[in-house]
């Protein structure tokens, strides 16, 4: 018999009514709140703070504060790399509440989304793992002439990632794994209509010792949303959605920058 599961007995992350911004939990600038509707019951499974604009440019100053002037990009790839594995180690002890929050969210199986969130850890570990194997920089031979030219891979600065409703989870991992590794801040958008994931993250950002400012994450629908592409302190988008959504997103994003 499948372990469908839809409704949990409690909701697995706390400060739900807030931003994660700068290492704290922030009040968001307005009341405004987005209801997460599980569809196995078509009742409200919870309601989170909704970022408006405001609350994006407070995100983005924050993680350009942490790169600009915090420890991050600062540190060895070697240093961020130790901060990683102790997120995978988090994260996979939080599986459980991961399988609580992914059926009341897009209707996943509950064992399914038990034995993804198992798994997720992994991704941390992988990139921890280049930190060791990966030639961030390297010696060259400049044809022009000189006695040695360097090829060196330097953080981008700062990064907004912009999560999808399914598999948030993963996406997640796959978007600001490689990205602290390389020591970007990120500011990460959660889905409204799937944000318990992201929520998760920034619990475990905040006991995995991450420096303030270097993973904000909100919820926000589209007006806030492009008001994160267009925003001149963000250096790169990732996003993962759908393609109307995406051209959407450049065209502010190209006028930017």
């Amino acid at each position: 018999m499948m372990n469908v599961k839809p409704k949990a007995d409690h909701i697995p992350f706390g400060n739900a009514d807030r931003l994660f911004i700068d290492g704290k939990w922030v009040e968001p600038s307005s009341s405004a709140r987005i209801d997460v509707v599980a569809p196995a019951t078509e009742q409200i499974f919870v309601s989170v703070a909704a970022a408006r604009e405001a609350d994006i440019e407070r995100a983005v100053h924050a993680a350009r504060q942490a790169f600009d002037r915090g420890p991050w990009p600062r540190m060895t790839h070697g240093e961020r790399a130790s901060v990683l594995k102790t997120m995978g180690q988090l994260v996979t002890e939080r599986a459980e509440d991961v399988a609580e929050v992914w059926p009341n969210e897009m209707g996943v199986l509950h064992s399914i989304a038990r034995d993804i969130a198992g798994g997720i850890g992994h991704v941390y570990e992988y990139y921890a793992g280049l930190a060791e194997t990966f030639n961030f920089e390297e010696r060259h031979k400049p044809a022009s002439g000189g006695a040695v030219g360097l090829l060196a891979r330097e953080p981008v600065g700062v990064v907004a990632a912009i999560i999808p409703w399914n598999a948030p989870i993963i996406t997640i991992a796959d978007k600001i794994a490689p990205a602290l590794l390389a020591g970007c801040c990120i500011v990460l958008k959660a889905s409204p209509e799937a944000p318990g994931a992201a929520y998760i993250m920034a619990e475990v950002a905040a006991h995995a010792g991450l420096p303030p400012g270097v993973l904000n994450v909100l919820t926000a629908d589209r007006a806030a949303s492009e008001a994160l592409v267009r925003n001149h302190g963000v250096d790169m988008v990732s996003f993962t959605g759908s393609t109307a959504v995406g051209t959407a997103n450049a065209s502010p994003a190209m006028r930017s920058n």
